[in-house]
């Protein structure tokens, strides 16, 4: 009962309510397990009984009547035996709904996650966020199923066991009832507690995640800068941490659970007195009754425990669901329009106009900023680190939404765009390279899912990757590790390079391409990016002079605004900001 009181409570619910729905999408199987548990209650309460009338008999008959035992006996067994095996398919029947249950709320949080902008990662760390996927779904969908199935099964037990106790002993089954106000006291009082306690525990579960994946990540680094020892203490700080938070969630329940069943146990002791005085003056009042009475007792109280304990996997359940529900419910900043409009397949002109965006809790990064990408031209973009180059281009893929102004390519707003036709129709090589733990091929037909073989080495050929990939072991078919650490950094550029190349976008943002390649390398893939920019409308973020000095326009931005604009030769000819970058790049080299 106060398990139900404590779930009603409206602003607690909505966890509960939420999550639980999810249950209700399996309805049949959902229903089954009820079902199964149900009867196995009912078999349950009905045992008790049986045994009363066999213990009578036997002492009105006496043992020597063989047969009154032996059918006793036998009819006892067969309870308990349909009992278990109605047990067997329940357990059976849950388990499949649990596994549902679990995927589609992983698949959901995952959907989700692919959904969210930019911005909801770069406050997250991603070891929580994994936490809440793998652990924190765990938690809620054992307090939901199990919590929903144990806790209709108690309370239908308690309802049958009460029924059966008032018919065959008022006076003794109300003493039974003496313990149930202290016990609902106590359970309010803990949960009341034991949330915030729980939430704690899951937050920190979350940090201990992030520190783990940072250190796999960051592995070569704490090697090379001998930060072992450094993260050795920073782990035991949080795990420690973990472990008091654990033990203070643990400590509560080391008492509620014992003070329940101490409270439960003086219940039982009353019925022992109370009933030992009625079969000494009471005649109708039989020994079997006594035996059967004390059997309900118990079979009373069990689940009263149940719900104590479901009452502790509900306060756990209730932590991780809110951690759930943050995911489920962050908002979508940048999202589809109610009618996308089509992509412009005939001119791909680019203009940002009276553009200005900042990042959360930062100054502006750019300010009214206005230029125009003619179509099939190229134009870079140059300036110190922090000048919003490299923002401006996750602008054009629309990973942001700017604060004020507008973007469009062909005289269309890119947020009339869909976003997946606006992104598949621009390529991105950055100067941090991503690949996925797969092979090479799988990882270049990401572009382009129907290349053929000759496609793929042609795309390889072009950026001087070709040669590298036929020396590995499995050449195409090798596998490259998570993130493609088994190769270099400059053999991971020209690999997204190739990429790029493949997937032969009308719109191309080069973000440092040639960064991590060497000077001998970059001069054989200047000449591939001449051919794969040719036509092309491409947006380049470069700091080499080789990459850059080619293009149609070259901006240069000081604190999100532009400085100067025109070629390479009108900026030299100016002999400012741009022109003191090219004297320092050349006495570089």
């Amino acid at each position: 009962m106060f398990l139900f009181l404590e779930m009603c409570q409206t602003k607690k619910n909505r966890v509960i309510s939420r999550v639980g729905s999810y249950l209700f999408r399996y309805k049949g199987l959902f229903c089954g397990t009820l079902l199964f548990a149900c009867a196995m209650t009912a078999l349950s309460v009905l045992a008790p009984s049986v045994i009363q009338q066999v213990i009578d008999q036997v002492l009105t008959r006496g043992i020597g009547n063989g047969n009154v035992l032996l059918h006793g006996v036998l009819l006892i067994a067969s309870i308990f035996f349909f009992k278990e095996v109605l047990n067997c398919l329940r357990i059976r029947i849950n388990n499949k709904l649990e596994q549902k249950v679990i995927f589609k709320l992983r698949e959901d949080l995952h959907n989700k996650l692919l959904k969210l902008p930019i911005n909801f990662y770069d406050r997250r760390k991603s070891g929580d966020i994994s936490s809440r996927v793998i652990e924190d779904v765990q938690s809620v969908e054992r307090a939901i199923l199990d919590g929903t199935e144990q806790g209709v099964v108690a309370v239908l037990s308690l309802l049958g066991v009460s029924g059966m106790m008032f018919w065959q002993e008022p006076r003794l089954a109300a003493l039974v009832f003496v313990p149930l106000p202290i016990l609902s006291w106590m359970a309010i009082q803990y949960a009341r507690v034991s949330k915030r306690n729980w939430r704690a525990v899951r937050d920190r579960s979350g940090e201990l995640n992030s520190l783990l994946l940072e250190d796999i990540h960051g592995n070569r680094l704490i090697h090379s800068f001998g930060l072992v020892n450094r993260e050795k203490t920073r782990f035991a700080k949080i795990a420690r941490d973990l472990e008091i938070l654990s033990l203070r969630a643990m400590y509560r329940w080391s008492i509620q659970g014992p003070g329940a069943s101490f409270t439960s146990s003086l219940g039982i002791l009353a019925v022992v007195g109370m009933g030992a005085y009625l079969l000494e003056e009471d005649p109708n009042f039989t020994t079997g009754q006594f035996f059967a009475f004390l059997l309900y007792a118990n079979m009373f109280y069990e689940p009263i425990r149940q719900l104590v304990g479901i009452n502790n996997l509900i306060a756990a359940g209730k932590a991780s669901g809110e951690r759930v529900l943050e995911i489920l419910d962050a908002p979508i900043e940048v999202h589809d329009p109610p009618a996308p409009a089509l992509f412009p397949d005939k001119s791909q002109e680019i203009k940002f106009s009276q553009v200005s965006f900042s990042y959360p809790e930062r100054s502006a990064v750019v300010e009214q900023l206005s230029f125009t990408i003619p179509h099939g031209s190229t134009t870079a973009l140059v300036g110190p680190t922090g000048a919003g180059k490299s923002t401006l281009a996750n602008l054009l893929l629309r990973y942001y939404d700017v604060d004020s102004g507008s973007i469009s390519i062909g005289r269309t707003p890119i947020n009339h765009l869909a976003l997946q036709d606006l992104r598949s129709n621009i390529g991105l090589v950055s100067q941090d390279p991503f690949l996925f733990d797969t092979t090479v091929r799988e990882n270049l037909l990401l572009a382009q899912t129907g290349a053929s073989e000759k496609d793929i080495r042609n795309a390889l050929q072009a950026a001087h990757a070709l040669k590298f990939v036929n020396l590995l072991p499995q050449g195409l078919d090798t596998l490259i590790g998570e993130r493609g650490v088994r190769l270099s950094m400059g053999e991971k550029q020209r690999l997204t390079l190739a990429r790029a190349i493949l997937k032969s976008p009308p719109i191309l943002i080069l973000d440092e391409a040639t960064a991590s390649v060497d000077v001998e390398t970059e001069r054989q893939i200047q000449h591939t990016l001449h051919q794969l920019i040719k036509n092309r409308t491409t947006l380049i973020i470069a700091h080499r002079l080789s990459t850059i000095r080619e293009a149609d326009m070259i901006i240069f931005l000081d604190k999100g605004r532009i400085a100067e604009k025109g070629t390479h030769q009108e900026l030299l000819l100016l002999n400012r900001s741009y022109a003191n970058f090219c004297n320092l790049q050349e006495s570089l080299t």
